[in-house]
């Protein structure tokens, strides 16, 4: 089984700084540098891509919050005075996020930047496919930050795949989806060897990580609705998303 590593952290007067914050700064750094070369490779504007990589990371981290505070911890909905007790808990980003809330938070502030500057569609397709390519590398990076956090507990298990856990040997599901990361990261390489239709990277990330989420999320620990996790609702919309994409866009053309 794998060990509990207690997370790194740093003090600075009163000012104490997590090892996860670093792994995220880092994920982005990662993610907006894969982005903006792959958008100078292929000759797209990179003034473009750096205003829609800020609209797209803007939206995605408000999006990865809303949706921690709208399942997780029930204060939109059940407890909504909460809110108007306090509104600027909706703006406290690191106080929780939730990552399909971050992915279809930042596809959403990207539709709102493209459709303001009236993108062409092929050009629209070549920059979601660019950011679809970073991704893995990316969110492999933050998963590692999640490894050191575990704040992704699964169910007890004994399996070789465990980590130690204060409680007993769980699934840590951060671990488990930094491996599948490092996957789908190793396969993007492997396809980017050749030439690939606009389109092609965003349908494939998301099916693949659709339906890993999907898997995965059954060994999670965490309240559930009609059956399934708040995870597996947004990774079955990806994989119907990544569909819809392939179907429309790759294929036709």
């Amino acid at each position: 089984m794998f060990p509990y590593i207690q997370e790194p952290t740093l003090r600075i007067g009163s000012l104490t700084l997590h090892a996860f914050g670093g792994f995220v700064a880092a994920a982005v750094l990662l993610g907006c540098w894969v982005v903006l070369r792959r958008a100078e490779q292929q000759g797209l504007s990179l003034t473009h891509t750096r205003s829609l990589l800020l609209w797209m990371l803007g939206v995605g981290f408000l999006g990865s919050h809303l949706e921690h505070l709208a399942y997780s911890e029930t204060w939109v909905f059940a407890r909504p005075s909460a809110v108007w007790a306090d509104p600027l808990i909706l703006l406290n980003l690191w106080n929780g996020m939730s990552s399909f809330g971050g992915i279809l938070g930042g596809v959403l502030g990207g539709l709102l930047y493209m459709r303001r500057r009236r993108w062409s569609g092929g050009e629209i397709l070549l920059q979601l496919d660019g950011v679809a390519f970073a991704f893995p590398f990316a969110w492999t990076v933050a998963r590692a930050g999640c490894v050191l956090a575990h704040d992704h507990p699964g169910i007890h298990t004994a399996s070789w795949l465990a980590v130690r856990y204060p409680d007993g040997p769980r699934y840590d599901l951060g671990l488990l989806d930094f491996f599948a990361g490092l996957l789908l990261a190793a396969l993007f390489l492997f396809l980017d060897r050749r030439r690939r239709p606009g389109g092609f990277y965003l349908c494939l990330f998301m099916v693949l990580y659709g339906t890993s989420r999907l898997l995965l999320d059954n060994l999670r620990d965490e309240e559930r609705f009609l059956g399934l996790t708040s995870g597996q609702y947004g990774a079955v919309l990806a994989i119907l998303l990544g569909l819809a994409v392939l179907r429309i866009f790759v294929v036709n053309n």
